[in-house]
């Protein structure tokens, strides 16, 4: 298995170069035959890569401690699941993955144009061409998951414990697919630049991969988050670590290209725009695994470091020095004739958007890379912590929210004040209610988490009567019941109205944000058995502490009994302290989840002897309606992107797009492209 995967590794290798190479020429000549076979090629690269990560999936199951590899991610003891998620637990076997997800995906590009885009098709296997190469390049040269050991121990160090969590099978491959689904949306826009075809198809063509790239990736940041707050033991679930970031930049500008393209296509204006932002979420998808995996940063995240991180970081310049270089060149042609002419109109709240999410970028950018240009310029070592992201981000997260609740009540071009008094008095008049309500429940305390509150109410307002007012339409001129127009609705506009979803749970994910933050209440005490503490009214006893043993751990257990404001009984957390045979000590989370709030506790500096221990206990209000707002977030994404009928061979005619009950009579003749 190891020969073979050594040998699939260099064959795709070479499958890559000579998919770029071939290309180039079918580039140049046109020759179809040759294009045809660089496509091959890609093909090729994608089998070998498959059949390499089956290796490595049957060493890893073998627990074949010949290989370093198996040897530093598996124990004997280890899980079969926990195994296979060995694949990506480290450096080497991540970037396999890396690779071979990104081969499977450059095959099936190649396989949804078979038959169309074949103008762009050359440069677009050409692209991805390159990019596959240098992973696999990173693969085989670099971190070889295949390296053998001269003496084999008799069993590995086994699986970090803070690994041992079911979001290592979901928040790291979700991350690495919404990374690779990036170089689609980046190759189309470098076809299009080289071949000059700068219309709206080849945003068209991408148009699923990159709503899909970005789902993945919010699915991977979302259920991370939720992956540090069960596991890590601090009572969050994002703390504006490096790695975090690294994820962050590219879903920002990921996100920016998403609403900056719907322009393009309604306006043909943003060309320029959309090119930068296709390459600028790529580009920083590769700075992203640079700071992850070059060992620049300390991270509970990052990898340890290593001698990728030089051509990581070369790569990155290239990419942005040859996207510089194409839109320089193409600057003229991606000129729209086009313009804003009203600032009170759709096209106006999206690029005001754009800007927003630009301005969150270099807002995380800059907090993420100063500490590291300080310490090498300098030798100074300092830390950009949570202070100086939620200043900046918060309100930027704020007023962005905002024209998510604006931008639907606006038509395209312009719109008047009187349309735009009639759209916004329903929304506004529900945002002001709840802040009254709120305001006189609370006697005008917490005015600015009530503010948040009342500014989601009126965005929900909005987004639903949008959605209600698609009901109505459908209804009205097809005859269709209630629940057939719902799934109408997201079968023929499937982009617009899964986006109110989407925008609907960032609302619920940031108002739930915003009151956990403002309200969160934190305690901590030495207790010994029988002792308590009390936190925002709840009593937590620490009742009894036991052990439990296995071969591979030996786990100090905390019980502890919660009692209400009345004394009425809520139940038993319990709370782990454990040590792992050759792994570090680790705590394990006690939590009991409400729909209001989390009570969350965590033991550590155990005296068995002495019965006593440290005890932490948060209350963390509105956490269930954050990981709410982010399954509806996801779901949302699913639904815009998934596709629907009005997508499958045999059926004819436009996309059915509804009118929007906002859009003003006015119409402005088009300047012709």
């Amino acid at each position: 298995m190891v020969l073979l995967g050594n040998f699939a590794l260099l064959l795709a290798l070479i499958a890559a170069g000579y998919a770029v190479v071939v290309g180039l020429v079918g580039a140049r000549s046109g020759r179809e035959e040759t294009i045809r076979s660089a496509e091959g090629g890609m093909k090729a690269a994608a089998l070998a890569l498959s059949v390499a990560a089956l290796a490595l999936v049957v060493l890893l199951l073998r627990k074949d401690f010949r290989v370093e590899y198996v040897a530093q991610y598996t124990s004997r003891d280890l899980s079969t699941f926990y195994t296979v998620g060995a694949f990506w637990a480290g450096q080497a076997g991540s970037l396999l993955l890396w690779a071979w997800s990104l081969s499977l995906v450059g095959a099936g590009v190649l396989f949804t144009n078979r038959a169309r885009n074949r103008d762009l098709m050359p440069w677009v296997t050409v692209t991805i061409g390159v990019v596959l190469a240098f992973f696999t390049a990173l693969v085989t040269l670099y971190s070889n998951p295949f390296r053998t050991l001269p003496v084999p121990p008799a069993d590995g160090q086994g699986l970090n414990p803070l690994l041992q969590n079911y979001g290592q099978w979901v928040h790291p491959i979700a991350l690495y697919l919404g990374f690779v689904g990036f170089t689609v949306p980046f190759a189309f826009a470098v076809a299009a630049l080289v071949t000059g075809r700068l219309g709206d198809r080849w945003i068209r063509s991408v148009r699923r991969w990159t709503l899909w790239a970005w789902v993945l990736l919010t699915a991977g940041i979302l259920f991370g988050a939720r992956w540090a707050y069960v596991e890590l033991g601090w009572g969050g679930y994002w703390a504006w670590d490096p790695v975090e970031n690294a994820s962050l930049l590219p879903w920002l500008i990921g996100t920016a290209y998403l609403h900056s393209v719907v322009v393009q296509e309604k306006r043909g204006m943003l060309r320029v725009w959309n090119v930068a932002l296709a390459i600028g979420a790529f580009t920083l998808s590769i700075f992203g695994t640079f700071l992850t995996r070059s060992g620049i940063i300390s991270s509970v995240h990052a990898f340890a470091e290593s001698s990728i991180g030089v051509p990581l970081i070369a790569f990155t310049v290239a990419t942005i020095v040859l996207g510089t270089g194409l839109i320089v060149w193409r600057l003229p042609e991606l000129r729209s004739p086009n313009r804003i002419v009203a600032v009170v109109s759709r096209e106006s709240s999206f690029v005001l958007t754009n800007l927003l999410f630009v301005a969150m970028t270099l807002v995380v950018l800059w907090g993420t890379i100063y500490p590291i240009i300080t310490e090498a310029i300098r030798g100074v070592e300092l830390s950009v912590g949570q202070p100086f992201f939620n200043t900046l981000m918060a309100p930027l997260a704020v007023v962005t929210v905002a024209l998510v609740g604006v931008c639907p009540l606006l038509a395209w071009r312009r719109v008047s004040g009187r349309h735009l008094r009639r759209n916004l008095t329903v929304p506004v008049a529900v945002g002001a209610g709840v802040f009254v309500v709120l305001t006189v429940l609370n006697r005008g305390r917490h005015l600015l988490i009530i503010g948040v509150l009342a500014l989601g109410a009126l965005v929900l307002a909005t987004l639903t009567s949008e959605i209600a007012r698609g009901l109505q339409v459908r209804r009205h001129h097809h005859g269709e019941s209630w629940p057939r127009a719902l799934v109408n609705l997201f079968a023929f506009t499937p982009r617009r109205y899964g986006g109110p979803v989407i925008h609907a749970g960032v609302v619920i994910m940031l108002a739930a944000i915003a009151v956990n933050v403002g309200l969160k209440v934190e305690r901590q005490a030495q207790l010994a058995v029988g002792e308590s503490l009390s936190v925002a009214g709840t009593r937590v006893t620490f009742s009894d502490l036991t052990f439990e043993q296995t071969p591979s751990k030996f786990a100090l257990i905390g019980h502890f009994q919660v009692t209400g404001r009345d004394g009425e009984p809520l139940g038993t957390i319990r709370a782990e302290q454990a040590e792992y045979t050759g792994q570090q000590r680790v705590t394990e989370v006690g939590m009991r989840s409400t729909l209001a709030a989390d009570l969350y506790v965590v033991m550590s500096d155990v005296d068995p002897s002495k019965r006593v221990a440290t005890v932490l206990v948060f209350r963390e209000p509105a956490v269930f309606w954050i990981w709410t707002g982010m399954v509806v977030i996801v779901l949302g994404g699913v639904l815009a992107a998934w596709p629907w009928r009005t997508d499958r061979p045999g059926r004819t005619g436009p996309e059915l797009e509804l009118p929007s009950s906002f859009e003003e009579p006015f119409e402005e003749p088009e300047v012709a492209r």
